[in-house]
């Protein structure tokens, strides 16, 4: 089980993690890790048979998995699918997820022809292992015409919902052809295949911090859902405002899980973000969720800004969250840069004293 609420202080509604003076001083730097893990957007981690898998858009807009016995390095790396130099998915590759469903691995990633308005998603299918080789399926149908699969529609961001024997995937995509964001879910007929017209599941401008910049005057923004499951609830936990900017942030809808995930009546959204910037983190979101390696802790990583001007140069961050005596999640505040972080329960204490890789090494302070 997770650590209870118990343990949080909270202060002016946010809660501080309570550490106690003996436990504080039996910290050793052998025994912790400091934010951020490494230069890069849009984390997706799951763990598997006491592994941790990592998926990630690299270098060209390959797909790399990487695998790790610590979820604080990344571990082995493996380019499993490169963009072909043509096509639909030749370029702009964004956001990969690596789902385990029914014993085989799939990817979900976002990619275009170059123009961002061609954005669609596509899937991946392993004929091996998390780390492949992999078998391009395809692009998937995320439009209003399922019998005529006419006007495909903008899609980034995909997931999957396993709820009653039923898949359903979960995005974010445009109504028409205007660069309006929303969340939408169809149901599955196998991981390859939507079966069932869209249906948009809330307005995305409900709150003020939903919009662009937090103006009223901008587009609200939906964006990056991610499935946190817990106690017959289903937490949806999505990324808004603009990622280029500063205000990124995190909002949550909540379903009872008896009821149907399709009608958006179902979904209830949080009144105020539950995760955005700090004086000195900003620009926070996309975010994944996974345990501990002894399965005791809930930890979520995510990414921040390296400064506050507008763009999209990010780092990858993870820290420990809990749950409020209501069952609803508590993910705190964005730890500060370069504080010192007990490693997950159970992680073997020589994570931290590993050799990086090239592309685990130190970034330099953002200008």
């Amino acid at each position: 089980m997770p650590a209870v609420i118990d343990d949080v202080a909270v202060l002016g509604g946010v809660p501080v993690w309570k550490t106690g003076e003996a436990e504080t001083t039996s910290l050793t730097q052998e025994a912790t890790f400091a934010n951020p893990l490494y230069h890069g957007a849009d984390p997706w981690v799951t763990r598997q048979d006491g592994s941790y898998y990592l998926c990630q858009a690299g270098p060209g807009g390959r797909i790399e998995v990487w695998k790790s016995d610590t979820l604080t390095h990344r571990g082995e790396r493996e380019v499993v699918w490169t963009p072909p130099r043509k096509g639909w998915n030749a370029a702009e590759v964004w956001a990969p997820e690596l789902h385990l469903v029914n014993g085989r691995w799939y990817i979900y990633y976002a990619a275009s022809d170059g123009h961002n308005h061609n954005h669609r998603m596509g899937v991946l299918e392993s004929t091996g292992d998390a780390q492949g080789p992999y078998i391009d399926r395809g692009q998937l149908y995320t439009g209003d015409d399922l019998h005529g699969r006419t006007d495909n529609r903008w899609a980034i961001d995909g997931t999957l919902l396993h709820l009653h024997g039923q898949l359903y995937f979960i995005w974010s995509g445009w109504e028409d052809e205007r660069d309006i964001q929303h969340l939408y879910i169809a149901t599955l007929s196998d991981p390859c295949t939507i079966s069932s017209n869209r249906v948009r599941l809330c307005d995305n401008n409900t709150h003020l911090w939903e919009h662009v910049g937090e103006t009223r005057g901008q587009r609200g923004l939906n964006e990056g859902p991610q499935v946190l499951a817990r106690h017959g609830r289903i937490f949806l936990i999505y990324s808004c405002s603009g990622s280029w900017q500063h205000t990124y942030k995190l909002g949550m809808l909540q379903l009872d899980a008896r009821s149907n995930p399709m009608d958006p009546g179902n979904w209830r959204k949080s009144p105020r973000p539950v995760f955005e910037s700090t004086r000195e983190i900003f620009g926070v979101g996309h975010c994944c969720f996974t345990t501990s390696p002894d399965g005791q802790e809930d930890w979520i990583l995510f990414h921040s800004k390296r400064d506050r001007r507008e763009g999209w140069d990010r780092v990858v961050r993870a820290q420990r969250f809990d749950w409020r005596a209501d069952g609803s999640p508590v993910f705190g505040r964005p730890v500060d840069t370069d504080t010192r972080l007990a490693l997950p329960s159970g992680d073997a204490a020589n994570g931290s004293r590993r050799t990086p890789t090239d592309d685990e090494t130190p970034l330099p302070k953002a200008a």
